[in-house]
């Protein structure tokens, strides 16, 4: 399948709303079931019955939000941030405790966090208003490295077994990619540990599990993106070249926009065969793929 470079892919109408507003998804889902959203079809302008959130925007459609059109986001930031200890990796702590709202007020509209760093964990936080950038970095199948320093409160030697268990596949915990021992004294030691997924306390139920006891957390780096000078507490806006490597470590555009139209292909023959035939989305594939192609397809 041969994708044109140019145009609009169609996407579901939470994701449409997420992106051209400053609504997370919980307020998105409380407005749908409020009657507060709306969608005019671009054929035919009038309102279209819309069975869930789940339904696909096409290119032109209009979607309101309490009366008003919601516009495609013409142009995308990303930000990092060097997270303080305490602090909570969302944009409201139920517990009232301190959370990431000093910094979101300080970026642009429609700014989120991209994953999340423990309440006590420090180092790289990467924020953005993409959500294909964000959903790519997310995905463990795009083995986006993520580095990060450990502090030990115990010495380990360059030859203790503990650190070749860290990087083998065990039941007990999931593994790393890589570790470096950095350097060590009779009462501390310091590491550096990668991981290309970074499941949920994964560095911290890896330490439990080999007894290990862990002082400090710190995330280094995202990909080609990395703290550099950043001081505790502060952020700054990606340039230009950041946010391309960023971009070249999940693939680039085009194997994600490959990706989502392999999705609609499969969206639409799983309608076929119940009968219920997605025609706007049958006849948008038909034109994305050329003669050649097409037969291969289905």
């Amino acid at each position: 399948m041969l994708p044109r470079a140019s145009a609009w892919i169609p996407r579901r109408l939470d994701k449409f709303v997420r992106e051209a507003s400053d609504l997370p998804l919980a307020k998105i889902r409380e407005a749908w079931s409020e009657g507060r959203i709306r969608v005019r079809a671009a054929t035919s302008g009038s309102a279209q019955a819309v069975s869930g959130l789940n339904h696909l925007i096409h290119e032109g459609d209009a979607v309101e939000l309490d009366g008003r059109r919601l516009l495609e986001r013409t142009e995308q930031c990303t930000a990092k941030l060097n997270k303080p200890a305490g602090v909570t990796s969302t944009a409201r702590d139920p517990l009232g405790q301190a959370d990431l709202t000093p910094w979101l007020e300080r970026l642009p509209p429609g700014s989120f966090p991209v994953g999340r760093l423990d309440r006590d964990t420090t180092g790289l936080l990467l924020f953005t208003t993409d959500g294909e950038l964000a959903d790519a970095l997310l995905q463990p199948q795009r083995h986006v490295d993520k580095k990060y320093w450990l502090w030990l409160n115990e010495e380990l030697s360059p030859h203790d077994p503990r650190l070749l268990a860290m990087t083998q596949p065990s039941p007990a915990f999931d593994c790393a990619k890589h570790v470096e021992l950095l350097r060590h004294t009779p009462d501390h030691s310091e590491l550096e540990l990668t991981l290309d997924q970074g499941k949920h306390h994964q560095i911290r139920r890896l330490c439990r599990a080999l007894g290990l006891r862990l002082l400090h957390l710190h995330r280094r780096s995202i990909g080609p993106v990395s703290l550099d000078d950043l001081a505790l507490g502060e952020s700054r806006l990606l340039g230009e070249a950041e946010s391309s490597a960023l971009w070249a470590a999940v693939g680039g555009r085009e194997r994600i926009r490959a990706a989502q139209i392999a999705a609609l292909v499969r969206h639409a023959a799983q309608a076929r065969e119940r009968g219920q035939p997605d025609v706007r989305l049958d006849a948008w594939l038909e034109d994305q793929v050329s003669p050649h192609t097409s037969s291969c397809s289905r």
